[in-house]
């Protein structure tokens, strides 16, 4: 290209970057001069030969009086879309008053749009001639066209960099603008990624997985402009009527606030419009805050209102109301600022267990609220990050995408995602799921560091964290903590969000979704409601059967039957190595006294090639936080992702592989086992698991421990049918007679009650059996026990509970009192003498009703047998009730 043909090309290139400086700033859009401080720099850098010219922006936060400096030529330049005198000279002002003339020996200043024809002005002409530095308003006021001027008299080499420096400007503005028609095809690869999740089952859509606490948070979070509104609307709601009322009666001065007023202000145009009325709102209610909070009882203690002298008898008599009052309002704007933090949060974050929903809760978000509301969203499963190497596996992840802008480096991705958020009104979301599955969690954790920086650098580009609890407590929390803490809100188990119907909708979504037919008793529906990964478990076991009626559901049993399954799904060479590589694992925890995780040094090709697979399940095995040190580096560890089936393999281990092939190993295993932490889980299963085998020996070594009977006692639930014997009747007969601690009564007595299969040894007859053997005062001792609460039973709220499950039974219909069974029945008839009036005559009503119905005749009849007056008494009632009737 000739020289003609560059200066021609240079001063187009100007003159199209002068002519959208214009249009932006038109449109309001004044981010445009933050940008172009930064395309500027090198143009400078060349014309000025300024070779440490940088901007100053970014060296110190609002820099005073010019924006790019070089501390070589210390030549300094202001960048300004504002060319009127006034701002010149506010400029030079500042540029004297902070004395930088320190630094610099020419100041310069750059109007993006057009200078004036002149600069006239008295003041301007007398700040210039009070500079300590020479200044021209001629000459030192440049635009495109001065800027021109400049590059024209440049050598060819320079001239021709300047050029190159333009055209790679708009370059990649095309490439921008490309990208913004192109949004919808690069949000749909990304959104491909939801659809591997669904192949893999990480992420079931059918299945039910409202956390209403955490979602509505999200809806803050996500979506402010929309959800802004119901802001507004508990402002409006808010009122210090009341407050102040009795305020003025204990003699002190209002509160003054008008919290409704927050709500008519003028409504957001964007999102930028946006952020600035919530941070009105938020500093207004902030404000309020302290003044209440003297009257609060979650105030700080030490800022309690104190009265004047002559007012302590109004306040000893109004006290306790103003800071009743006092603490609901307090609590009420804790609520509305904790919404507007939300909007204005940058960083959600929801840790939990292994297996308690995580995945599905943000895939669920995406798919269901974030696409309804086409809020852009880029889906980054944590994993996927492992094809990806260090520094910059997550801008890596984003550009590999055909759509993706091309970008240098995270910050130019970012402003563009920071424009597309303002340009469509909703910020843009990365969602990163599961943090802890990066393989190098070392280096992910600075790489994480500084790419939450970057992030935090733009007002609307927003990010969704996922990330196991461990993990995060031991390798993340110092990356949010304290750096990030103003922009991030976290919610630290989901599971907690849950409610009561939420996880009976749950359990009903995953028998659904996996075609499963069952009828599960109460128990086992508590069971698997109050643990997902057992619920998990179940349901890939038993997918597309129908199994019946389920009165229980043993542990072991599941465990078992989920190896079982998922290794015959293994190549044929590595299932029959499958047990030994996990026998292997499970060795090694026993010799090194280490059970939280392993080292994989010393496994061969197909060891770790099984070991893999069961990691991918992500229920078997999981990967585990890296042990440090230099002897450690390349090591990986692992762990088993849930320690009850850790303590069941390792219990499987010692019956079915070492008491059969080394016995004298079993003996050391039990004479350690006391001063490990596994302690407990695994005398559960080796116990359970050598009365199903037939191994005497590891039994009579079991029964032989002084604490034997409590473990018996703990673990009771998990003896199934096919192994309990009259010696288990015997032996829970003699611990009902003896026990004394409330805790083990309760335990004992409940465990029995949910026991209704009359088939089995173990069942709630026996607890039927032993109330009948007691008389009014001991009764009334074993019913406290097993109604009272952690704190004891001091007083008789006992009773209220015992109310309070007899009015369950009452509410439930005709088929399920009646499908409780005689022996229950009995039971809560020796419950009556201890409840509250309303229920003991509703209860002994009903079975008056019903007495001719042969489950209710027979469970009467059973409670004739009673030593305790009081429940023979109430017989009498019900039966002499029935002879009038």
């Amino acid at each position: 290209m000739t020289r003609q043909e560059l200066l021609q090309k240079s001063a187009s290139l100007l003159g199209r970057f002068s002519y959208e400086v214009r249009v932006s700033n038109a449109l309001g859009l004044f981010d445009i001069n933050t940008v172009a401080e930064d395309l500027l720099v090198p143009i400078f850098a060349t014309i000025l030969d300024c070779p440490n010219l940088q901007n100053q922006n970014r060296i110190q936060m609002n820099f005073p009086a010019v924006d790019l400096g070089c501390n070589l030529s210390r030549i300094s330049i202001q960048v300004t879309s504002d060319a009127s005198s006034s701002k010149i000279n506010e400029t030079l002002e500042k540029f004297q008053s902070h004395g930088l003339n320190a630094d610099f020996d020419r100041v310069l200043v750059y109007v993006l749009a057009e200078r004036q024809q002149s600069y006239n002005s008295k003041a301007l002409a007398a700040t210039v001639a009070g500079l300590p530095i020479e200044f021209s308003t001629s000459r030192d006021i440049l635009d495109f066209h001065g800027l021109a001027q400049l590059i024209s008299e440049l050598s060819n080499e320079k001239l021709q960099r300047v050029c190159g420096l333009l055209e790679a400007e708009f370059e990649k503005e095309d490439a921008n603008a490309k990208f913004r028609s192109e949004l919808d095809a690069f949000l749909s690869v990304s959104g491909q990624k939801i659809e591997d999740e669904k192949r893999t089952k990480k992420y079931i859509p059918s299945v039910f997985v409202e956390t209403s606490g955490a979602k509505e948070q999200m809806r803050f979070f996500a979506h402010p402009m929309f959800f802004h509104r119901k802001i507004d609307d508990a402002l409006r709601r808010f009122s210090l009527e009341q407050f102040n009322e009795l305020l003025r009666l204990a003699q002190i001065d209002e509160v003054q606030g008008d919290l409704p007023s927050l709500a008519r202000l003028p409504a957001p145009k964007d999102l930028p419009d946006l952020r600035n009325r919530l941070a009105t709102q938020l500093e207004e209610i902030s404000r309020l805050k302290d003044h209440v909070s003297v009257f609060s009882w979650y105030g700080e203690r030490a800022e309690r209102y104190v009265p004047k002298d002559y007012l302590t008898g109004y306040w000893t008599v109004f006290r306790h109301n103003v800071e009743s009052n006092g603490s609901g309002v307090h609590r009420s704007l804790d609520e509305i600022a904790e919404q507007i933090k939300l909007a204005l949060a940058k960083i959600f974050l929801a840790t939990g267990m292994a297996g308690q929903g995580k995945t599905n809760f943000v895939c669920d978000l995406i798919e269901n609220q974030f696409r309804k509301f086409e809020i852009p969203t880029i889906f980054i499963p944590a994993r996927r990050l492992n094809d990806f190497h260090g520094p910059n596996r997550i801008q890596d992840y984003i550009s590999n995408n055909r759509f993706a802008p091309e970008a240098n480096d995270i910050h130019e991705l970012l402003v563009v995602f920071d424009e597309v958020a303002k340009e469509s009104g909703k910020p843009f979301v990365l969602v990163i799921d599961g943090i802890n599955e990066v393989g190098d969690l070392d280096g992910f954790v600075s790489e994480l560091r500084v790419f939450l920086d970057a992030l935090c650098q733009y007002d609307f580009i927003k990010v969704v964290i996922t990330c196991r609890n461990e993990f995060f407590d031991h390798k993340f929390a110092r990356v949010f903590e304290p750096q990030f803490a103003d922009h991030l809100h976290r919610v630290q188990d989901l599971r907690s969000e849950m409610s009561e119907d939420n996880k009976a909708r749950l359990l009903r979504s995953y028998l659904d979704h996996f075609q499963i037919d069952v009828g599960l008793s109460s128990s086992a529906k508590e069971f698997l409601k109050n643990d997902l990964i057992l619920l998990r478990i179940f349901c890939d076991i038993h997918e597309g059967k129908s199994i019946g009626n389920v009165p229980e559901i043993y542990k072991g049993d599941l465990f078992e039957a989920y190896l079982t399954l998922k290794i015959k799904e293994f190549p044929a060479p590595l299932q029959r190595r499958a047990l030994a590589s996990i026998y292997k694992i499970c060795a090694r925890m026993f010799e090194n006294g280490e059970f939280s995780k392993l080292q994989l040094d010393g496994f061969d090709g197909p060891e770790i090639e099984i070991v893999e697979k069961l990691i991918g399940e992500d229920i078997i095995l999981r990967r585990e936080v890296p042990t440090s040190g230099l002897a450690s580096i390349g090591a990986e560890n692992i762990s088993f992702t849930y320690d009850e089936m850790r303590d069941f393999l390792l219990s499987y281990f010692v019956v079915f592989e070492l008491a059969a092939n080394a016995p004298e190993k079993v003996d050391e295993i039990f004479k350690a086992v006391t001063a490990w932490p596994i302690y407990e889980g695994f005398f559960r299963y080796v116990y359970v698991l050598a009365r199903k085998n037939n191994s005497d020996g590891v039994v009579r070594t079991c029964e032989a421990f002084d604490d034997f009977d409590q473990h018996y006692l703990n673990n009771l639930e998990l003896l199934s049918v096919e192994v309990q014997t009259e010696a288990d009747v015997s032996r829970v007969r003699s611990l009902l007679q003896s026990l004394r601690v409330v805790n083990d009564i309760q335990h004992l007595a409940w465990t029995l009650f949910r026991k209704r299969d009359e088939a089995a040894p173990l069942n709630v007859q026996i607890l039927t059996d032993h109330l009948a053997d007691l008389d009014d005062d001991v009764l009334e001792t074993f019913v406290k026990a097993m109604f009272s609460s952690e704190h004891g039973y001091i007083d008789d709220r006992w009773k209220d509970r015992v109310s309070h499950l007899l009015k369950s039974f009452l509410e439930l219909d005709d088929d399920h009192q009646s499908g409780l069974g005689i022996p229950a029945l009995a039971v809560a008839l020796y419950f009556v003498p201890f409840a509250r009036w309303d229920e003991r005559e509703a209860t002994k009503n009903l079975f008056s009703r019903r007495a001719d119905e042969p489950v209710f005749r027979d469970a009467v009849g059973m409670c004739n047998q009673a030593r305790s007056g009081s429940v023979r008494a109430c017989i009498a009632e019900i039966s002499g009730e029935q002879a009038l009737a």
